[in-house]
């Protein structure tokens, strides 16, 4: 399942660099899922990485917001209790934070965050 949130990830991106070139750079993946050894992941996370953070962010403040977060999801896929604990604390401090399920879910976010 991860696979396919993978690629309409990607072709997010994609649009997003070709829509927008001004601001592609501020359009960033955390990577923090994937499968990592016991010591990778305990360095993660005295390094700062945080469960439940969205897939991407957009640095780019908008309509009130500091940012746009997004969390990618399968048209199934659903969030875990960690992922809306950071929803809930992103949204309190400010932040817009959008669930996509497809590439269209995102350029209706984005076109919305940013016009």
């Amino acid at each position: 399942m991860r696979h396919e949130e993978d690629r309409i990830q990607i072709a997010c991106v994609n649009w997003f660099s070709l829509q927008y070139p001004k601001l592609a750079l501020l359009l960033h993946h955390s990577p923090n899922g994937g499968k990592r050894t016991r010591f990778e992941a305990m360095e993660f996370k005295r390094m700062g990485t945080r469960r439940g953070f969205p897939d991407l962010i957009l640095c780019f403040p908008s309509k009130g917001h500091h940012a746009l977060f997004v969390e990618m999801k399968t048209k199934t896929g659903r969030q875990q209790p960690s992922q809306k604990i950071m929803q809930r604390q992103l949204e309190w401090a400010g932040y817009k934070y959008a669930i996509c399920r497809s590439l269209e879910d995102f350029i209706n976010e984005i076109n919305d965050y940013l016009r």
